[in-house]
């Protein structure tokens, strides 16, 4: 049996690697497969999350490196995006109330990787 997480109480959680805090969860990335047996479309699962050194709120898609309209908006979500990456979901060690626990070897991505 699996728990159930809400993605609302996994967003702005405290991001710690070797118990340092080294940024916040700003979004998560999801795959959706094309099918799923029994149903009309493919069940999804968690891809990663990305981690932004500074408490932001999620970018909505907009630090991903193709948005580029509007302009205006695109320029400031880049620029509070800075420093961020992707973090794959097999990386994370533990989901806590103090936190997301990274493994100590965790590569970090490029937050357009999941594009």
């Amino acid at each position: 049996r699996e728990d159930a997480m809400f993605l609302g109480d996994l967003l702005a959680r405290p991001v710690l690697q070797a118990g340092r805090r080294i940024g916040y969860v700003a979004d998560v990335r999801l795959v959706v497969p094309r099918h799923t047996p029994g149903q009309r479309v493919g069940t999804p699962r968690m891809y990663g999350v990305i981690v932004c050194p500074r408490r932001t709120g999620s970018f909505i898609g907009f630090e991903r490196t193709g948005v580029r309209e509007p302009r205006l908006l695109a320029r400031f979500f880049e620029w509070r995006a800075r420093g961020s990456f992707l973090v794959l979901w097999d990386d994370l060690a533990a989901v806590a109330d103090t936190g997301v626990e990274l493994r100590p070897q965790t590569r970090r991505w490029s937050p357009a990787l999941a594009d």
